[in-house]
């Protein structure tokens, strides 16, 4: 039996919610969505008020809907007169497409707690598989029918065999700890394929700056993608090298590019940066083992996404359901922004 959703200003999932929804019904945080092509833009506050509640007390919409209902301190809690039905939030939610989602995220994020630019950061980045509950063996789907869902066969060496995913890609500013940028992939592409979309993503979104570190795992390794960070986005791509990494081989792959030769009149500035970028990734890919606990950062927020809010048990059957995991990372977001963010914090908050 399920125990009500009894509001209590001592509850510390209520202390956290009631910050949550100041920021969610803010006039800035409502002209973001307008801005998304929502036209509806209390139905949509409405849907994640009762999406994030039925995240952080583990149950869902249908209950905490009937919840609220039933109980008016909840609703002036809410501040909500009519209460959508769970089916109504669902087709709601239906009409946009889960890049819709992804969009209004990274913005309210970045809104909510803008990063303070002064002087170099570092970015932290790494994904986590979403997958789908599909029971492959029982039901075959075909790439037809695949295609038109915008899903993709992956497959992993072990007995997991063949599998149906998204991945979630996260992007994390380190002192702060909170995510800049999610980004959803169909199937499971290598990280080494993805890093100049993840890349291009953060320039255009002028995240990035140059300079800037940003720290990948060892997923993201391939000499190529050290050239690309450098010479193209003109960061310092620290990317934790694999046993095969030779050090002369990434040096000897580090030469200026053509476009520096291109104006005569910023030659020597080209140069300039690029050997500056270049001796500081090979000083710290040489000691790339003390950037570790700094990796860790994101790891934390993963485990708040997993175990504090729920990731992994959500049962998720179509790209469209997929939705509810940019929720989850949206919810930690703003937990982080709210100043959850030290490790034992969220440690903490995953442990609930």
């Amino acid at each position: 039996m399920k125990h009500h959703l009894n509001y209590s200003k001592e509850d510390p999932n209520y202390i956290l919610l009631e910050k949550i929804f100041k920021i969610i019904g803010s006039r800035k945080l409502r002209t973001i969505i307008a801005s998304k092509g929502v036209k509806n833009t209390n139905m949509m506050i409405i849907s994640i008020k009762i999406i994030f509640t039925a995240i952080l007390f583990n149950t869902t919409i249908e209950f905490v809907v009937s919840e609220l209902k039933r109980d008016k301190k909840l609703q002036k809690f809410f501040k909500i007169n009519e209460i959508p039905s769970a089916l109504q939030i669902s087709e709601f939610n239906s009409r946009f497409q889960p890049d819709t989602f992804v969009k209004i995220t990274n913005s309210i994020l970045m809104q909510t707690k803008p990063i303070k630019r002064r002087g170099k950061r570092t970015f932290i980045i790494d994904a986590t598989p979403v997958d789908l509950d599909y029971n492959t063996k029982r039901k075959h789907r075909s790439k037809k029918y695949l295609k038109k869902q915008n899903l993709k066969w992956s497959y992993a060496t072990s007995s997991y065999g063949f599998y149906i995913e998204f991945k979630a890609t996260i992007v994390i500013e380190h002192k702060s700890a909170i995510p800049v940028a999610i980004l959803i992939h169909s199937g499971a592409p290598h990280d080494t394929k993805i890093f100049s979309e993840i890349m291009e993503n953060l320039r255009k979104r002028r995240i990035i700056r140059k300079k800037d570190t940003i720290i990948f795992d060892r997923g993201y390794y391939k000499y190529e993608n050290y050239q690309i960070g450098i010479s193209k986005y003109k960061i310092v791509p620290l990317i934790f090298p694999k046993e095969k990494f030779k050090l002369q081989k990434l040096k000897d792959k580090l030469t200026y590019p053509l476009r520096v030769f291109k104006n005569k009149k910023t030659e020597n500035q080209a140069k300039k940066l690029y050997e500056t970028l270049t001796k500081t990734l090979l000083q710290k890919i040489e000691n790339w083992k003390r950037y570790k606990p700094i990796r860790g950062k994101i790891e934390d927020f993963f485990k708040l996404c997993e175990s504090g809010l729920g990731l992994k048990k959500i049962h998720k059957y179509t790209p469209k359901s997929a939705e509810t995991t940019i929720f989850i990372v949206f919810l930690a977001g703003l937990i982080t922004t709210l100043g959850y963010n030290s490790k034992t914090a969220l440690q903490k908050l995953s442990e609930t």
